[in-house]
């Protein structure tokens, strides 16, 4: 037995703290590749470094990763998704979650039970809305790791003349949960979710491809034609600061592509749109941030889909040549695999301009704000 420790994702923080509330303090984890066994004890920090509480692991599983291999251009193996781990056990706490959001109306670990409450499933209605005198008591509004969303959800309610009570966003369903810690009568009152504006678009493609030059003429269009700001996070720029120090080995490659994806998240969760071009070579990487991106707001893949043949063509630094020569070791699409993209969003042909490519991506995206 052996204690691990693992520092959670703000998701999994809000799972946590939802489970520590409940009268059973029991909850499940589940994370790829984790290296851990029944009668572990799983230390859970925040990714400030603070431990919260310890899980003891009295149930662990691992569920094979199902995925669609996708073709790939270059030889060489890439990364699959790492099987995932399921541990289940008890939850003791070890410092108050104190840090978060508004922390005095959070539901916490003994929470004097009420006779009824409301859970407001989105967005809180103005205050003048008819469907407030038919959902009485104190408003349960759930807390989606949004600030933004949530310090306007509060104040919505204080507007209404109701109390506020905060709920961690439930991995199942809310009214379960409320039900549970919170009152012995629950009302839903169902409303939209707020959407958040932001958007991360990454194109993807080889060395050479044109995703920086259509990168770039995209951010120039959008600050002509869209409000939210636009931020560009191109591959060979980044690396001199973001990702510098970091160079091309599988390993790196994979940091340099999580990096960007971090900040790319943080654009979009403050409403505005990132641009993306590294290569990204591997489809864990996309999944990743597309996971992350949609923890905040929308995300495009854009597949800059020119042939490895015409990129060789265009290869002003000769780059292409060292590696068909054996000079540059794992160069992708030579020794090191480009996995295409299973279900890109967009697909730019090398036959369009750069004016072409930028017009169908802003309209693809649209797309994705009209459906919003």
């Amino acid at each position: 037995m052996t204690d691990v420790h693992i520092t959670l994702s703000a998701a999994e923080l809000r799972h946590i703290e939802l489970a520590l509330a409940s009268p059973t303090r029991t909850a499940r984890l589940t994370r790829p590749g984790l290296d851990a066994h029944e009668g572990d004890t799983l230390v859970l920090r925040d990714e400030e470094g603070t431990d919260i509480a310890s899980l003891s692991a009295e149930r662990v599983r691992i569920s094979a990763a199902v995925c669609i291999t996708p073709a790939q251009l270059g030889t060489g193996v890439a990364p699959a998704p790492e099987p995932e781990v399921i541990i289940d056990g008890t939850l003791t706490p070890r410092r108050p979650l104190g840090h978060l959001d508004q922390r005095e109306l959070r539901v916490s670990h003994g929470f004097p039970r009420l006779p009824q409450a409301v859970l407001i499933t989105g967005t809180v209605p103005a205050p003048g809305d008819a469907g407030w005198a038919s959902h009485p008591g104190p408003v349960i509004v759930i807390d989606r790791g949004n600030s933004r969303h949530l310090a306007a959800a509060v104040t919505a309610v204080a507007a209404a003349e109701r109390r506020a009570i905060v709920l961690p966003e439930p991995p199942r369903n809310a009214a379960e949960w409320a039900e549970q810690i919170v009152a012995d009568t629950i009302t839903v009152w169902e409303t939209p979710l707020p959407v958040s504006p932001g958007r991360v678009l990454l194109l993807t493609g080889l060395s050479g491809s044109g995703k920086s030059t259509i990168a770039k003429l995209l951010v120039q269009r959008l600050a002509e034609t869209d409000e939210r700001i636009a931020t560009l996070l191109d591959g060979d720029e980044v690396r001199q600061m973001l990702t510098a120090g970091l160079g091309f080995s599988r390993e790196d490659r994979l940091a340099n592509v999580r990096r960007i994806g971090w900040v790319a998240a943080l654009v979009a969760q403050h409403g505005g749109i990132a641009v993306c071009a590294p290569i990204a070579p591997y489809e864990v990487m996309r999944t990743e941030m597309r996971d992350r991106a949609e923890q905040h707001g929308r995300f495009l893949l854009v597949h800059v889909a020119t042939p490895l043949e015409v990129c060789e063509e265009r290869d002003r630094k000769g780059l292409y040549a060292k590696a068909r020569a054996g000079q540059i070791d794992q160069f992708t699409g030579i020794s090191d695999p480009y996995q295409l993209p299973i279900d890109p969003d967009v697909t730019i042909d090398h036959t369009l301009t750069p004016d072409e490519s930028v017009d169908r991506i802003i309209a693809a995206l649209a797309k994705v704000d009209a459906n919003a």
